[in-house]
Formats: C-alpha cells, sequence, structure tokens
C-alpha cells in the first residue's frame, strides 16, 4: 500500500476550480468567435447578392442594345426576389424559400428599371444616381451595399 501513496504524493494534476475557469474563458472566447464569424458571413451574403443583381441589371442592358428592344427588370421592396426581363424570378440569397419569410438578404425599396435600344435606363423608384437600389441583411439594416444606375449612358456602379 506504500507505494501507492508513493505514487499518488508526485503525481500533479488540475484542480476542479483550474479546469472550471479554463472552460468558462474557453466559451467567451468562442462566443466571442462565433459572432464575428456570423458578422462575416452575412457580408458575404450581402456582397454575393448586389453582385448578383448587379451583373443581371448589366444583362439587361446588353440584351436591349443588342436586341433593339426594351428590358424590364422589376425589384420588390423587402423582397430578395427579382424579375429579369425574360420573366424569370431571380432569388439574390438563393435559400429555396419562395416569399419574404426566409429571406436573408432583401432590396430596400421597389424599383423598375427599363433599359432603352438607344443604351439610355428609365428608373422608377430606387435606382436613380442619389437614390440607389440598396441591397441588406434582412436582420441587420446596417449591413449594405448599393447599386447606382447613371439614367443617360444606364451605367451600373456598385457602391460598397
Amino acid at each position: 500500500m506504500r507505494w501507492y501513496r508513493e505514487l499518488w504524493e508526485h503525481q500533479r494534476g488540475f484542480t476542479m476550480v483550474e479546469l472550471l475557469i479554463t472552460i468558462i474563458i474557453m466559451g467567451i472566447v468562442l462566443a466571442i468567435a462565433a459572432s464575428s464569424w456570423f458578422g462575416v458571413v452575412e457580408s458575404r451574403r450581402v456582397d454575393s447578392a448586389t453582385n448578383q443583381l448587379a451583373a443581371d441589371l448589366r444583362q439587361a442592358h446588353s440584351m436591349a442594345t443588342n436586341r433593339l428592344a426594351d428590358q424590364t427588370v422589376t425589384l420588390l421592396a423587402d423582397q430578395s426576389e427579382y424579375t429579369l426581363p425574360s420573366g424569370a424570378t431571380v432569388d439574390l440569397d438563393d435559400n429555396d424559400d419562395p416569399g419574404p419569410a426566409g429571406d436573408v438578404v432583401s432590396v430596400a425599396a421597389n424599383s423598375t428599371v427599363v433599359f432603352h435600344a438607344d443604351g439610355s435606363a428609365q428608373i422608377t423608384g430606387a435606382g436613380l444616381m442619389g437614390n440607389p437600389i440598396t441591397i441588406r441583411a434582412t436582420n441587420n439594416t446596417a449591413n449594405n451595399h448599393t447599386i447606382e444606375i447613371n439614367p443617360a449612358t444606364s451605367e451600373i456602379k456598385v457602391v460598397p
């Protein structure tokens, strides 16, 4: 029995208090890192949605000048879906959830953009220089990007 006692007398370890403090500190660090990570993911979704909409607007402009026919893109407020000239509906957040209930990103205001064959654009609602189309995170309206369209030249500009 003596050898057993001598064995444990020389063993060093952590107390329960030390282990609990370490676990609590790790939990706090993880919580801070997770909140930062979710902010980055949300920001990437807004970036992706803005770039997708800008690309579709540029494509509609090209179609108008190439086909010599007006092309209309319609955006609805507080929804992530918009309608292209082909009649197809595109979902900005690509979550396969129809309607605004599951939207992660959305357009801030109603807007209709008509690209004309002469290269100009007619914009009602948001979209004009000074009144841009705003793409925002649904649960954090501070996280947004804007798209401006010059009505004379149809230049489409993404503003972070």
